[in-house]
């Protein structure tokens, strides 16, 4: 007997999976590799109370930037993807996620590599290339949302969104990968890296995506119409003019955007300043910086795909209604983390229960892709791009505030009691912000979903 064959969106949701991972990259690769640019020789006290300079090892050029310069490194990328969120959803809708995903990633690629002969004792030329990165990366998930909007059946959205966790995965990789190729060919290798990663990933999404099934080579017929017939008309093929006004006053779509605020607040706080915290307090060096610091994210990334699962299954056999789920796993995604974060007040120098309590608090906060980040296609599908930038727009902004942050906190020392207060700051948001989404939020198809002026959608692949 013939073997069924798998639904052609899985591939769909597998890219969806690895554009993700690619943006990642693109931010991720850069804390880690500041690390080994920046002129830091450490004073070490000797067993006899002597105390001497340690000079760093020989990993290329480094460079005397202040810690509110270094801030400013890793906040740049995260300046431009908050500007360009606004206008990245109906881009993303007009010029179809296809194009978007394919021109942004070129242009991030050829400025990373770039991005090399930037550096110099001036901090203001990487901080600027770093910005054209973010402007550029910040167009992708908004894209990926009208990606999803089109392919994926309602039951299957927890898996499809799920897919978005392949951010943990770009973590994790460029993290990794990155910390031994800095460590043993030179930080240059840092940028190299991301522009031969964008190479394999160019190659399979020209090959494999398109807007919709029904413009698809490997599509069957058949499948497009299952898809289309699921959507029940809440999807429709064509361009249209955003409701924005409509968004932005909506109950529901303002308490997302907090809710997401405060999801992104902890998620930035890893990405950007965790490697800071492990080599100053932990004292790891850079090899197991780059390693650590990725471990959370492979808790988030697990939990995201076990918890999309569970999601659908209660979704679809309708165990509980879709509203108990969203508001439910709140509880996961934003109240614990929170009263984790203020673990840190107690733990003392306790290494291991510190790395613990980070994996921890990603592990529940993987819960996200089935609360807040797929909460826009209940609200809107057909406009689900422009609600992931107004999104993004918002929660983007942890990206340099929480550098600037830590780095005044840290100024005259950078020990456990002031990372403790870094902690207990993110308790407060994660918690907070997740008790907004549970009493205003909403998982009803919302009025301003519907397209009242559309046109042909132009064939992309």
């Amino acid at each position: 007997m013939a073997l069924k064959k798998p639904p052609y969106r899985i591939w769909i949701a597998m890219m969806v999976l690895w554009t993700t991972a690619l943006n990642y990259c693109f931010r991720t690769f850069f804390p880690v590799t500041l690390i080994a640019m920046l002129d830091r020789n450490k004073t070490v006290k000797l067993d006899n109370g002597t105390e001497v300079s340690e000079v760093p090892p020989d990993y290329g050029p480094r460079y005397s930037w202040t810690p509110f310069e270094e801030g400013q490194l890793i906040g740049a990328y995260f300046y431009g993807y908050t500007l360009s969120s606004l206008p990245a959803g109906p881009m993303a809708e007009y010029f179809g996620p296809y194009w978007t995903v394919i021109v942004s990633s070129i242009i991030c690629a050829v400025i990373t590599l770039c991005s090399v002969w930037a550096v110099m004792d001036s901090w203001v030329p990487l901080f600027t290339c770093r910005l054209l990165v973010g402007l550029s990366g910040g167009v992708q998930y908004p894209s990926l949302q009208c990606l999803m909007g089109a392919w994926a059946p309602p039951n299957e959205k927890g898996k499809f969104t799920a897919c978005l966790m392949g951010n943990v995965l770009g973590s994790v990789i460029t993290q990794a990968i990155v910390g031994y190729l800095v460590s043993t060919l030179g930080w240059s290798w840092g940028f190299y890296f991301t522009g031969i990663v964008t190479l394999l990933f160019l190659l399979g999404w020209v090959l494999l995506v398109s807007d919709y099934p029904e413009q698809n080579w490997f599509c069957s017929a058949e499948e497009a119409a299952f898809i289309h017939e699921t959507h029940a008309g809440s999807v429709r093929i064509g361009k249209s003019k955003p409701p924005i006004l409509k968004m932005l006053t909506s109950v529901p779509f303002i308490s997302l955007v907090i809710s997401q605020f405060g999801s992104l607040w902890g998620l930035y706080l890893l990405l950007t300043v965790v490697p800071k915290f492990m080599a100053d307090v932990l004292k790891f060096n850079l090899k197991n910086v780059g390693f650590l610091s990725s471990t959370p994210s492979i808790s988030r990334l697990i939990s995201g795909f076990v918890y999309g699962a569970i999601a659908d299954v209660l979704i679809k056999r309708e165990i509980v209604k879709k509203v108990v789920v969203r508001k439910g796993f709140i509880t996961l995604s934003h109240f614990l983390p929170g009263v984790v974060m203020f673990l840190y007040l107690a733990i003392g120098e306790n290494v291991p229960l510190a790395v613990a309590l980070l994996i921890i608090v990603m592990a529940f906060n993987g819960a996200s892709v089935v609360t807040t980040i797929v909460n826009a296609q209940d609200l809107a599908p057909n406009y689900a791009g422009t609600q992931f930038g107004i999104m993004n727009f918002f929660g983007s902004m942890p990206g340099f505030i929480v550098p600037a942050m830590v780095g005044e906190i840290t100024k005259y020392k950078s020990e456990l009691p002031e990372w403790a207060i870094i902690f207990s700051i993110t308790g407060v948001i994660y918690i907070s912000t997740g008790l907004v989404f549970v009493f205003f939020g909403s998982v009803k198809l919302q009025p301003w979903n519907e397209k009242k002026e559309t046109a042909p959608a132009a064939t992309t692949s």
